[in-house]
């Protein structure tokens, strides 16, 4: 990422942090849930359980940027996690668009998607650190 968003996204608002961790530890409670009302034999089942464990990862990895927690977590599941969250970035958009302008739900996927993106910008950073050593 250019310098500029390497700027942006080191000096996020303690606000725009804790929506960002918020958003993620939502998205973990309400895949949890639906899991729970599925069967396990579901086609649906594997797919939410690798949102869960990608959206799991997203928020740890935030955390041990911003809070220093330890981030113990192999390098195939951050490549995993992050191919997830960039595969949910590509149809956030649509969601965006469909939702009206001021609404709750516009600012949840707003949040979502920042989320996302951060999340995905230290990881990217966590891997490239990882192939250096």
């Amino acid at each position: 990422m250019e310098k500029r968003g390497k700027w942006i996204m080191e000096n996020l608002t303690v606000e725009e942090k804790q929506q960002s961790v918020e958003a993620f530890k939502s998205i973990i409670r309400k895949s949890e849930k639906a899991l729970s009302h599925m069967k396990t034999s579901a086609p649906q089942t594997r797919l939410l359980e690798k949102r869960i464990k990608a959206a799991q990862i997203g928020v740890d990895t935030l955390l041990a940027r911003w809070e220093g927690q330890n981030l113990n977590v192999s390098k195939t599941d951050l490549i995993n996690a992050k191919k997830e969250l960039e595969g949910l970035l590509l149809t956030l958009p649509s969601f965006l668009e469909k939702s009206k302008a001021g609404s709750g739900q516009r600012t949840y996927i707003t949040r979502r998607i920042n989320a996302f993106k951060v999340a995905v910008f230290y990881m990217d950073d966590l891997i490239e650190k990882s192939e250096q050593e």
